[in-house]
């Protein structure tokens, strides 16, 4: 169970919009310790607002 209000859902994904935007435009090479910690907050962010949403279709279409 994704243990996380609809305001902390939306805070998560803009976050994580917020980091692939950065990411987008950042000029210089990332070394491979940098990628995994971007890549482990992007999943951190983005999995608890994946199960949320889930959660919350499952919930809506047992109405």
């Amino acid at each position: 169970m994704a243990d996380i209000t609809l305001e902390q859902a939306t805070e998560r994904a803009r976050q994580a919009e917020v980091i692939c935007r950065i990411l987008e435009h950042y000029p210089n090479p990332m070394d491979t310790y940098e990628i995994d910690a971007i890549v482990s907050l992007l999943g951190k962010l983005t999995g608890n607002v994946a199960a949320w949403l889930v959660e919350e279709l499952a919930l809506k279409e047992n109405k």
